[in-house]
């Protein structure tokens, strides 16, 4: 072999060493399965599809529209990033790992990764919780938020904006959705 030959195996030998972390990670990337096909702006993919993972579980879609149909994981990525103060981005990402870090701990695998059975079973004991300051229940109260305010949110509710006549006595059938507003 001579030297000409050496130096070019070596630059190629190098610049593969460069590359394969990047390689493997994306190749580790594109093996894992994530929940949507919605890209995070804010958040990283972690965090995101634990977000939107949960509001699909808080709000599945039944006979109305779900949170992903209210676009609620989207939302929250843009109002943790563009409205949330300093101080609250820190207690935010800070209450989302720890909320992973102890999925981890008690099942060895990330929420995302769990079945759903285990997901909600999981939600449902932090849910218990008797802190009200938790971060379950601070992210539960923003997901109810964003859904309800949205516009999805607002027609699963027959939600007339416009103000009329009130009727202060009136009867309600068994079958009538309970109307939010005036009729």
């Amino acid at each position: 072999m001579n030297r000409r030959d050496l130096l070019k195996k070596s630059v190629i030998a190098s610049l593969g060493l460069s590359f394969a972390p990047g390689l493997l990670v994306s190749l580790e990337s594109c093996s894992k399965k994530r929940p949507t096909t919605d890209q995070p702006v804010y958040l990283n993919e972690e965090q995101f599809d634990t977000i939107w993972q949960m509001a699909e579980l808080i709000l599945p879609p039944t006979d109305s529209p779900g949170a992903h149909d209210a676009r609620v994981a989207p939302f929250i990525d843009q109002l943790f990033g563009q409205y949330f103060e300093e101080d609250e981005k820190v207690k935010f990402e800070s209450g989302l790992m720890k909320f992973l870090a102890n999925c981890k701990d008690q099942y060895g695998k990330s929420f995302i990764d769990l079945g759903k059975d285990d997901q909600i079973a999981y939600l449902i004991t932090l849910d218990k919780e008797k802190d009200a300051d938790s971060f379950f229940k601070s992210i539960k109260k923003i997901i109810l938020w964003a859904y309800f305010t949205s516009e999805v949110g607002m027609k699963s509710m027959n939600y007339l904006p416009v103000p009329g006549r009130y009727n202060g006595c009136i009867s309600i059938d068994d079958t009538e959705k309970n109307l939010v507003g005036n009729r």
